[in-house]
């Protein structure tokens, strides 16, 4: 470097300085910026986990307004189904008695359920139906009057006796 001049070897020197004190500027904006950005990431992250946290919350309660939905509903169809019943039941009760039975055989055959079952357990259903005066002995006397019509046949099953109805026209 001998055909620089001390002027122009200063000037040089003083730009080398300049620059590397730019450079060190710039560094320190760096790591400031570092900083910043790393700050900002913890923050949207911590900002997202709550989001994430508010939408849990949110989808609990929605999926427990959905189960509640669900109950009503069921409620409601079981309601539905017992009102059915209740139709149907008071449907049979005011049809035309059978030609060859009295209006409360007529009731008795077409009230009681169609599977196999002993006198109490019957006796019980149409007293639940609403036959609330009707005795027991009434009750056996109906159905062995209707099995001599053919409407109900008995049999013994162990020392009780059991009733089926019998499809008839």
């Amino acid at each position: 470097m001998a055909f620089l001049k001390d002027t122009e070897r200063e000037q040089l020197r003083q730009l080398v300085k300049a620059c590397l004190l730019e450079i060190s500027k710039l560094k320190i904006e760096l790591k400031k910026c570092q900083n910043e950005s790393s700050r900002s990431l913890v923050l949207e992250h911590s900002k997202l986990q709550e989001l994430r946290k508010d939408q849990d919350i949110i989808i609990q309660k929605k999926e427990d307004e959905i189960q509640g939905l669900l109950k009503q509903m069921e409620e409601k169809d079981l309601k539905i189904k017992e009102l059915q019943e209740i139709k149907n039941q008071f449907k049979l009760l005011t049809q035309k008695p059978k030609k060859d039975l009295t209006s409360f055989q007529s009731n008795i055959y077409l009230l009681l359920p169609d599977k196999e079952d002993n006198l109490e357990n019957l006796f019980e259903w149409i007293i639940d139906m609403g036959f609330t005066e009707l005795t027991l002995q009434n009750f056996e006397h109906a159905l062995r009057n209707l099995e001599r019509k053919g409407y109900f046949r008995s049999r013994n099953n162990k020392g009780t006796v059991m009733w089926q109805k019998i499809e008839k026209d």
